[in-house]
């Protein structure tokens, strides 16, 4: 019986030179032909799939089953090039068609040519995947970010190079599209910010750097550059009836590429949010091989409230705060207490009760003791349900400061920053406490550097970096680097402020007050930013604009402590002493007797003669001055005050105490302060000369400080009692001509343009 093809074929494949026919056998079944198109077609599809899945939101599973579909497809088509044939009549087995009938070589060229199409399209697809720009219009606003010569400051910029262990997390997008989820997606993304802050080997970038690359532009690898980070995290958030999605995916800056992506879908639980916020912190760590110490790894875990109530009010209330409005703080004030009403046991809205009453005084017409009580209650409650939270840690600080508890706030400072080792406010906290050490004034500058580092392009921030250049003496650099930060965001109130300051502390009163108002015409509800644009009036000399201020301020809040402060200013310019008095007693009992202002009562009680009663409330402000040993700590604190003191205590009794402390205040002005400061000449070493009763050197210092232009105040220096013995003498009556001419000058100036007509 005669053998059929297909088993002669059969045996030809056992052994020997049988492999070369099988691979023949392949090449003429089309076998790899078609495993090379099949190829193509699925990573064709793949790409397709991964840009239309993510368009719609679809789940990670989707994508996954898409390919596992397409490599069981691979042997599936395989198994079919091998087993049938196509036929003019058809597909028929390949055991059924009669090989001098066979047309798999027309078939193969066909093959070929779809082979080379799909490569086509392929290499098409790479070319404008790596090359093109990604499409789309313009943003409406100025929404992207300004370039590092716009926003960061020189030295700020003169960072290590980047840390590999570094990552910008950018806002998140809402595919809700729903405007009442702003706020929830704002607020999930700035929870996962400070969670990430928790986890001491990364470098972390706030909020307010970040937040400016909201709807950018700008590619992956231009923002790590600008903000000073190897890694950059994309998100989405979708809230839908009572589920929520959230995908993310971390980028890395130097080669543009996914190190890792998710899609979470949960039921919106508070716990789910939590959750999927520790799980994307862990991921993150895990793929920047940064190691979570157990106690971190417990602070990204908690979970501060089971309620979805309070957290949305919590997240609102974040929200709020960040504006920095007088208008923004009091209603985030009222959706903390919101939160902690539904869940009394949520620290972190405890928190966010302290920090709106720590920042509501700079801001409102709240009052301060009131809120100062409000904001220890906060920061207790806080602490006795999680001890674990640098920001509760940093608010005990502010506490601590209040009430000139300076050890304890220093060690409550350094805590927070252990906790919270990303948490630019901190760093930012800190520097401002440690700058009333004249010795730390640099330390301060390089703290606040770090915050900068953290937050490159926070407003805030840059303002901190003037405040403490101003401070050192670096006239020209702070006023560089407020021009710059105003070029940056030219609507931020504080900074017009700032600039006021400079300009006060080189003397151009009209200048300053030409500031003033435009800060306050950006934010009129910031009641503190009053204060300076009454000082500049009487440092003009100009009553008429004085009460105008102080019309302003009593309309705001008339029971508002500044009043008084106003009051005091007003009567000691008039030389109405008891009337300051007066206005100094009802200032000191709406700031509840806080020990720092008994110094401000001191000086009322010292310009109206009343040396005993200075003595005690300067005890009481400042004890140390009278106790030998704390001299070095008070003098690098209030260098200024240890020739006062001195002269006080030389009037009620202490000659050798208040003689003694007169020549180490000097000492220390004279051969201390100038390696911390540049300018010295702006402090007082006119009164302390005078005070010894070194008229020479007192009438020089006063000339060399007026040529310099640093009189502001400087009618209420003329006050003190140890000036009389200069009055009259040529030089002395000469430089105050001459800051009077210079004053009246200003005033004039600032008359005409006041009245000149608009643009």
């Amino acid at each position: 019986m005669p053998l059929r093809r297909h088993q002669c074929r059969s045996v030809v494949y056992r052994g020997g030179k049988n492999d070369m026919s099988l691979f023949a056998e392949l090449k003429r079944r089309n076998v790899f032909r078609v495993g090379i198109a099949y190829g193509i077609t699925a990573w064709l599809l793949m790409q397709v799939g991964d840009i239309v899945f993510e368009a719609i939101g679809a789940p990670a599973w989707v994508m996954q089953s898409l390919l596992v579909m397409l490599a069981a497809g691979f042997f599936v088509a395989l198994f079919f090039a091998w087993a049938f044939e196509l036929t003019p009549e058809g597909i028929k087995r390949e055991q059924e068609v009669d090989r001098s009938h066979s047309i798999t070589h027309q078939t193969g060229r066909k093959l070929n040519s779809v082979i080379l199409v799909l490569m086509a399209v392929a290499i098409g697809y790479l070319l404008y995947d790596k090359f093109s720009t990604p499409p789309g219009p313009a943003p409406a606003g100025p929404v992207a970010a300004p370039a590092p010569s716009e926003a960061i400051d020189a030295a700020a910029q003169a960072v290590p190079a980047v840390d590999r262990q570094s990552i910008a997390v950018l806002p998140f997008e809402n595919r809700s599209r729903l405007e009442e989820d702003e706020f929830f997606v704002a607020g999930v993304h700035d929870d996962l910010l400070t969670n990430l802050a928790r986890i001491g080997a990364l470098k972390v970038i706030s909020r307010t750097s970040v937040n400016r690359y909201k709807d950018t532009q700008k590619s992956i690898p231009e923002i790590a550059a600008e903000l000073g980070v190897a890694t950059v995290m994309e998100g989405a958030v979708q809230r839908s009836g009572n589920t929520v999605r959230i995908n993310v995916q971390l980028i890395d800056a130097g080669t543009d590429e996914h190190l890792w992506a998710e899609i979470f879908d949960r039921e919106l639980t508070a716990e789910n949010l939590f959750n999927i916020q520790s799980e994307i912190s862990e991921r993150i760590a895990n793929a920047l091989e940064a190691t979570l110490s157990p106690q971190e790894q417990q602070r990204i875990n908690d979970l501060p409230t089971e309620s979805l109530a309070a957290y949305n009010a919590y997240l609102r209330g974040r929200q709020l705060m960040a504006r920095r409005t007088s208008t923004d703080l009091e209603q985030a004030a009222r959706e903390f207490e919101r939160a902690v009403d539904l869940d009394p046991g949520f620290a972190l809205a405890w928190v966010g009760v302290a920090e709106t009453a720590n920042l509501l005084p700079g801001y409102s017409a709240a009052d301060p003791v009131e809120l100062v009580r409000r904001q220890e209650e906060a920061t207790r409650r806080a602490l006795a349900l999680n001890d674990q939270l640098g920001e509760a840690h940093l608010s005990l600080a502010e506490v601590h400061e209040y009430h000139d508890r300076w050890e304890e706030a220093e060690a409550a400072y350094r805590k927070a920053i252990e906790l919270s080792p990303s948490y630019a406010t901190a760093y930012q906290w800190y520097a401002d406490f440690i700058v009333r050490w004249v010795r730390r004034a640099e330390e301060s500058l390089a703290l606040t550097r770090k915050a900068v580092e953290l937050d490159p392009l926070s407003s805030i921030l840059q303002l901190e970096i003037a405040e403490k250049l101003l401070l050192l003496g670096r006239f020209e650099e702070a006023e560089v680097q407020l021009e710059r930060l105003l070029d940056m965001d030219p609507g931020f109130a504080p900074a017009f402020s700032m600039m006021g300051a400079l300009k006060e502390s080189t003397g151009r009163f009209d200048e300053q007050t030409e500031w003033l108002r435009k800060g306050q015409a950006l934010d009129p509800g910031r009641i503190i930013a009053y204060m300076p644009l009454a000082g500049a009036a009487l440092n003009l000399g100009d009553e008429e604009r004085f009460r105008a201020v102080r019309a302003e301020v009593s309309a705001l809040d008339d029971q508002h402590w500044m009043n008084g402060m106003l009051d005091v200013f007003e009567n000691v310019y008039r030389a109405n002493y008891p009337a300051a008095l007066e206005a100094v007693r009802w200032v000191d009992a709406k700031l509840g007797r806080q020990p720092s202002f008994q110094v401000t009562f001191g000086f009322a009680q010292l310009i109206a003669g009343n040396f005993a009663d200075a003595r005690s409330a300067f005890e009481l402000g400042e004890p140390r001055f009278f106790d030998r040993g704390a001299w070095p700590a008070a003098l690098d604190q209030h260098n200024g005050l240890g020739c006062i003191f001195a002269y006080i205590m030389a009037r009620t009794g202490d000659a050798q105490l208040g003689s003694d402390l007169l020549e180490a205040t000097i000492a220390y002005m004279e051969d201390d302060l100038p390696t911390y400061l540049e300018h010295t000449d702006r402090f007082g070493y006119a009164n302390c000369y005078a005070i010894r009763g070194d008229l020479e050197r007192a009438i020089e210092a006063f000339e060399t400080r007026v040529a310099h232009r640093h009189f502001d105040g400087w009618w209420f220096n003329m006050r003190f009692p140890w000036f009389e013995p200069l009055r009259g003498t040529p030089r002395f009556e000469a430089a105050l001509r001459s800051i009077e001419d210079e004053t009246a000058r200003q005033r004039q100036r600032l008359q005409r343009a006041e009245a000149a007509p608009g643009p």
